[in-house]
């Protein structure tokens, strides 16, 4: 198996080489962006919301906080900014601007990098085309300056580089065509539950904050009332 995978490498010339280095990339950039979907972003940001909302309401302001700095993800993030104004007295106009400002920042955290599979897919298609004509070009040339019995192997050995880049470059394509489909659903789908946790956080702040208005409203026709 291992010499028939050294040969069939062997046999594509020097373009494999640069096919095989875009496939080391992409896999750097795979590895990096699950890292980053799967262990930083592993806490739902409903969740990280909906423990900051009951932290509010019993009156844990700093535990709310503590909670969310510990964590680096873009919602984490976010929610960590947007609690920390109210914390400090601020009203809920203030807190919403501060979370569309940490979210400027924070959310093409989510998509960062994942264009460079489509990128390197396309590459590694182009670069085994161009092996693929560099193959022929070779096999062709050097029919005119060798002797006949030579010309079929020759031949052979041209158009074998010819087929072997386009294949390996097609076998590195379409894992990251794939890749780069499902990295790029995972990252609207975490951009999505991110807003939906800011919008959430930010209506109850609104809410709070309109209540206070209602009651202080109130309370002056209570004691006249009395």
């Amino acid at each position: 198996m291992v010499e028939t995978v050294a040969l069939f490498f062997r046999s594509g010339g020097p373009m494999m080489w640069v096919i095989l280095s875009l496939l080391a990339v992409a896999a750097a950039v795979l590895a990096e962006r699950l890292h980053f979907y799967l262990v930083t972003c592993r806490d739902s940001a409903d969740e990280l919301a909906t423990t900051a909302v009951r932290r509010l309401g019993e009156g844990k302001a700093q535990v709310a906080l503590d909670d969310l700095a510990g964590q680096s993800s873009p919602a984490a993030v976010i929610l960590h900014r947007t609690v920390e104004r109210h914390a400090h007295g601020l009203v809920a106009a203030d807190a919403r601007l501060a979370a569309e400002e940490s979210a400027i920042r924070e959310v093409p955290r989510y998509g960062r990098r994942v264009s460079y599979l489509a990128m390197l897919a396309n590459i590694a298609t182009l670069t085994g085309l161009l092996g693929t004509i560099f193959g022929l070009q070779q096999s062709f040339s050097s029919l005119a300056v060798v002797e006949a019995a030579e010309k079929a192997s020759i031949l052979a050995a041209g158009i074998s580089q010819a087929m072997n880049t386009t294949a390996f470059g097609l076998m590195v394509a379409i894992p990251c065509m794939v890749a780069y489909t499902r990295l790029a659903s995972m990252s609207a789908r975490k951009t999505e539950d991110c807003d939906a946790a800011a919008v959430k956080l930010l209506g109850y702040l609104e809410a709070q904050e309109r209540d206070g208005r209602e009651l202080a409203i109130d309370l002056p026709e209570q004691r006249t009332a009395v």
